[in-house]
């Protein structure tokens, strides 16, 4: 980590975007920050077929920590009974490279 102008930067980062059920959201916070990561970012949004609530959660992590991140974030959706419907899928998670990562 280099300290830069009004923040810190990082090198080698990647930004995961977890989308899950609203029902889900604040256990996934709360079990990323147990797991050392720094609260992550949370975007009320709504989608798929029946238009349901969900949140999109924004973390940004080394890139070294990424496998344990999205180990958490599916741990914490397993844990809430399956649904009726078996194509209805607990989270979808994407990971994006990023060029820097600055906290302010």
């Amino acid at each position: 980590m280099v300290g830069g102008r009004g923040g810190s930067y990082n090198a080698g980062v990647k930004l995961v975007l977890a989308i899950v059920a609203d029902q889900d959201a604040t256990k996934v916070t709360d079990a990323l920050v147990t797991a050392g990561y720094p609260g992550p970012t949370r975007i009320n949004t709504s989608g798929g077929f029946l238009r349901r609530g969900n949140a999109t959660l924004l973390l940004g992590t080394d890139d070294d920590r990424v496998e344990n991140a999205i180990d958490v974030i599916r741990s914490t959706v397993e844990q809430r009974p399956a649904s009726d419907n078996p194509n209805q899928k607990r989270a979808t998670i994407f990971v994006v490279n990023a060029s820097r990562f600055i906290r302010v």
